[in-house]
């Protein structure tokens, strides 16, 4: 059994998972559930949804954590390391991953390159702004988010690090880590910088070759995976674009919505990238399950 814990609303990245696994039963709790239990089942727990937390439930989940391992389950997620957004891109900027830095806004720092946008910390809405190139434009940008009611202690300045894969096209990549599984995902593309749901008949039979490749061969999965232990992250999506053939990482989400895409596609070859995906992810989650043992429930001790 493999139980993931995520905050109220956010079940519905993983229903198609609970549908579609046959070889590993999953379920879905609420950290609420989580915090008030005294006996749990024998499972493995994939802690999601980190960034969503408050300091006081990130803190409990962290005690948490340490009780169901303490109790010899599985655990996947510690919420006492990983980072948050800013921390992340500060900690691959550090090691020479990423060349855009991030800066939080009440720090009042000027950034190393231009341009830059807003974002907020916690989340995965899009980005406050559209690219800003210089000071003046980011003291306006700043205003004018606050003014309209962003908290400035959540506000992120982070520099700009994308290129079109082909004129008038920017394509965002993902790679998954479950456990000690790394696989690539299937691409999203638009016509914007700031890539985010993908945009129908933009890509042709050449990025969808491309795309196939990729899923293929995990060209990328020696420096995701380094990523990962840098964020001490065992279950998550990292987003990442190309730039200059080398990936940068703009964030990992602990619970992406996880689609496991079956439908027909005009492409063959998204097609067999996207059975290729599914069929990683759930062999990668059979890897992670705990099987049935003698007591079906543990006791936690608080």
């Amino acid at each position: 059994m493999i139980i993931f814990l995520v905050t109220p609303g956010h079940d519905y990245t993983l229903k198609k998972v609970v549908a579609a696994s046959k070889d590993a039963r999953v379920l879905i709790h609420t950290y609420a559930k989580l915090f008030r239990a005294k006996w749990v089942p024998r499972a493995t727990y994939v802690f999601t949804d980190l960034d969503r937390l408050s300091l006081a439930d990130l803190a409990r989940a962290a005690h948490a954590y340490r009780l169901l391992r303490d109790a010899g389950l599985r655990v996947l997620n510690d919420p006492a390391r990983v980072p948050s957004r800013l921390g992340l891109l500060r900690t691959l900027h550090a090691a020479g991953i990423n060349r855009f830095n991030a800066y939080r806004v009440e720090e009042g720092a000027t950034p190393a390159r231009w341009p830059v946008f807003l974002r907020s910390e916690g989340g995965h809405e899009p980005p406050h702004s559209g690219l800003l190139p210089n000071a003046r434009a980011l003291a306006r940008a700043i205003e004018a988010v606050v003014e309209a009611g962003a908290p400035r202690p959540s506000l992120l300045i982070v520099e700009y690090a994308a290129e079109p894969v082909k004129p008038g096209v920017f394509r965002k990549l993902s790679s998954f880590q479950v456990g000690n599984a790394n696989f690539a995902h299937t691409a999203v593309h638009e016509d914007q910088w700031s890539v985010k749901y993908g945009k129908k008949g933009l890509a042709g039979e050449d990025l969808y070759a491309d795309e196939l490749r990729i899923v293929r061969k995990n060209p990328f999965g020696a420096r995701l995976r380094e990523v990962f232990r840098l964020a001490g992250i065992e279950y998550g999506r990292a987003d990442f674009g190309l730039v200059g053939g080398k990936p940068q990482i703009y964030e990992i989400n602990t619970n992406p919505d996880i689609k496991l895409p079956v439908e027909d596609h005009p492409s063959r070859q998204r097609m067999e990238a996207n059975r290729l995906t599914r069929a990683s992810y759930l062999a990668a989650l059979k890897s992670i399950d705990t099987p049935a043992g003698p007591k079906d429930f543990v006791q936690i001790v608080r």
